[in-house]
């Protein structure tokens, strides 16, 4: 079942992401804070740590993925991660351009 927008907005602690992707909970907080993984809140002084979204899973799932399978640091799968989804959008628009075009033909 896929999940919808909300879902995928749901805060999670850093404790939680570390536990289900079986990351060191010290390693989430460093790329949370280093801009490396969406943060719902930054941290002030009444709350520690970052609280992370949903989606953070996924995107540190694949990112440990390319660390693991190409030897990238967390920085370049990143950046990987963020072109590969501009590219995705990007042939998103196009299809749309295209398909507008040849309704109007």
């Amino acid at each position: 079942m896929p999940q919808n927008d909300v879902e995928m907005d749901e805060p999670l602690t850093c404790d939680i992401v570390a536990e289900i992707t079986n990351t060191r909970r010290s390693l989430v907080v460093k790329l949370a804070r280093q801009g490396l993984l969406e943060v719902v809140t930054e941290t002030t002084e009444e709350s520690v740590e970052p609280i992370l979204p949903r989606r953070t899973i996924m995107k540190l799932r694949r990112m440990k993925r390319l660390r693991h399978d190409l030897g990238v640091n967390f920085a370049g799968a990143a950046i990987i991660l963020d072109l590969m989804e501009r590219i995705r959008m990007l042939n998103r628009e196009l299809t749309n351009v295209r398909s507008a075009t040849l309704d109007d033909l």
